[in-house]
Formats: structure tokens, sequence, C-alpha cells
């Protein structure tokens, strides 16, 4: 597999193909080939996986429409030529891969090609991301998915608006998951004692600090919302470029107190964040398909989301509210309903873990890749 980072980099689709690819890795032989970032080696293995570094350059500083990191491999096309004994190559990231990727797998050691398509064509995130996100897509995306013996979209949002109507035929859905045993429902206090957080109502979401999740509405309609509850609490786990503008709109709202920003959660760590909270809130812009919300599902957490991208078709109405992106007063308005009435929100809790056990597990999403696996060989 082909993954411009990961571990110990550790963001979604990082977290995507850690996941499924240990699960599958007590069957097959899984190498993953990636980028060395400062503080990793060249090989490892990792539960089961062996983990390929190539030399790269990590740059962190880059233009608001490109979000950090970036890597630039220039050893890429060599390291690929060493890994020939692969099947299968399966790349995860189409912004990274180009002409030196492609031919030295499809024309010099003519292999099968996979991809899966993590990020969705971005729509309403803004002018320049939108317009050179499509014209990366028409000059060299469609190349890549072209050649590609499958293509797996992570969900049907993804699909209809990423994948050319040509190629369509050649593409599935394959959602991303959840370890449920790891996220499930518990009672568990730790988190509001650590923050000195009491009985009265928080809130959790968790995402990069960048424009297209909107961590600015979410504040905004966390402030509206102190209004009816004035010991209400927020946590934004994440990190990003917009920290310092996202902490100083908490301080020009006066809600600096009551919000907490936080970062370098250890994995074991993290579902007790889900288990204090009394509901998940993700105000994203676009989304193709959020690992988060399937760990809030998985915790037993009613959810209130924007209408964006995949959110839907995660989020049904049993588990949860859809809103539209942009609108604080809509944000506002449905966490309001959710903390006031205890008794829906208590049954949307159980509904999103029956909804993720049943349907977004990890282990669900690798027998999903191990038949697609299957029927490219075949």
């Amino acid at each position: 597999m082909l993954d411009p980072l990961f571990y110990p980099y550790f963001g979604g689709t990082e977290k995507v193909v850690y996941e499924f690819g240990k699960r599958l890795a007590r069957k097959y032989g899984i190498s993953i080939l990636t980028s060395r970032i400062p503080g990793t080696s060249p090989y490892e293995e990792i539960e089961g996986m062996k983990v390929y570094r190539t030399p790269s350059i990590y740059l962190k500083n880059l233009p608001s429409f490109m979000p950090p990191p970036y890597t630039i491999s220039p050893f890429i096309t060599r390291d690929i030529l060493k890994r020939s004994e692969a099947d299968i190559f399966h790349i995860h990231c189409r912004y990274f891969y180009y002409l030196e990727t492609l031919i030295p797998i499809k024309y010099i050691m003519r292999k099968k090609l996979m991809l899966t398509l993590h990020n969705a064509k971005p729509e309403g995130i803004s002018f320049m991301t939108d317009k050179s996100a499509a014209l990366y897509d028409m000059v060299w995306g469609y190349r890549i998915m072209e050649n590609c013996d499958r293509i797996a979209a992570v969900s049907r949002y993804t699909q209809e608006v990423t994948v050319p109507s040509y190629l369509k035929h050649n593409t599935e859905v394959v959602y991303n998951g959840v370890d449920e045993k790891h996220f499930r429902p518990r009672k568990d206090d730790s988190v509001r004692k650590k923050f000195g957080i009491g009985e009265g109502p928080l809130l959790l979401t968790n995402g990069r600090l960048v424009p297209q999740k909107g961590m600015y509405y979410l504040i905004e309609a966390f402030y509206m919302l102190k209004e009816y509850f004035k010991d209400a609490k927020l946590i934004i786990i994440g990190k990003g470029p917009l920290k310092d503008e996202l902490a100083s709109q908490c301080f020009r709202l006066g809600v600096q107190d009551s919000v907490n920003f936080v970062t370098g959660i250890p994995e074991e760590e993290l579902p007790l964040y889900y288990n204090a909270a009394s509901l998940f809130v993700l105000p994203t812009l676009w989304e193709p398909s959020a690992v988060v919300l399937y760990e809030a599902l998985a915790s037993g957490k009613a959810i209130v989301t924007t209408r964006a991208g995949g959110n839907p078709e995660i989020v049904s109405p049993k588990c949860g509210m859809l809103v539209p992106p942009r609108n604080a007063e809509e944000l506002c308005d449905k966490m309001k309903l959710l903390l006031e009435d205890e008794k829906l929100r208590r049954r949307m809790e159980k509904n999103s873990r029956k909804r993720a056990v049943e349907n977004f597990t990890w282990d669900i999403a690798a027998k999903r890749y191990e038949r697609i696996y299957k029927r490219i060989l075949s």
C-alpha cells in the first residue's frame, strides 16, 4: 500500500490504512511504502505490516489551499521497484503520486493497481481550494483513475462527485470504520475531572483546525448556546494553522474559559473523551467520510453535524441531527434541542452504537477490501 504519510503521523487516512491493513496482515503479506518523516526509521514492522519509508522532504508551511503536511519523495520510483514481489499496489492518496509512481507499477512491472479515494472533490471550501483541486483531477487525477484495476470510494458522495462518469462502473464504496471494542459506551469521568468540568453539558469535536472543518461556526454556536446553558463546556481536539485565530475568537466572544483546545492525546485515551461528552458535534463544510463520526457512533453518542459530503450516509436521523453548513444558528438550535430532550438523546445514543456495530467496523471494511483484492487478481 502506498500512503504518503503513516504511523506515527495519524490523520484520518493513516488510521484507515493502519486499521484495515493490520487485519489483513493476519492472513496476507502487507507492506506499506510511505515517506520518511523526522523521527522515523527507514524500516520497521507494525502489527504484522512491513513499513518501508522512502527519503522525503517534509513540508509544513504551505498555502491555505494545500492543508499541511506535504512530502516530496525523490526516490519513490526506486523504492517502488524494490517491492516487485507485490501482487497489487494500492494507492491511498491521489494527490501525492505522479508518473514516477504510475510508470514503474503499470508499465515496467505490469502490476495491478488500486486506488482508494479518501478525499472527495472539494466543494464550498474556498475558491482556490475548489478550483485547484478540480484542475488537478482534470490534468492528472483522472489519469491515475484510468490506470486502476479498481477504485474504492469512502462514501457514495465521494464516488458521485469525484469519479468521472466513464469510470463509475469500475468503482465501489467501502466505508471507513471503527474499532468497536476500543470505542464503546462506558461511564468514565476522568476527562471531566482532568479539565475541572462538573455535571454540566460537555460538547466534543475532533478535527484539524483548518477552514473546511468549520470550527469557526461551532464556536459561534457555542457562544449562543451559553445563553441557555451557562455551565456548558466545549473541548476541541485537533491542531492546525487556525489555532490562534480560533482562540482569538473565543476571547472575542468571552467564552475562552469554557473552551479547551487539546492535542497529543494518546490513542488509548481518545475513547475517554467521547465517553465524557454529552454530544459530539462536527461542523464541517466538506467531509468525504469522517472517521471521527464512526468513533462517535461506536461510543454511543448523539451527534449534531452538517449535511456536507458523506455525513448523511454515516449519521442517520435515528442517531443525530443534520444542519446546513455555515449555519451557527441551526447548529445551536439542534444542540439545544438534544441537551434539553434527554429521552430523545438517550434513544439516539443507543441507535448510534447499534449502527456502528452493524455497519461500520474495521473488520467489515477489511473484508470488503479483501474481496476486492481477490477479484482484481482473479
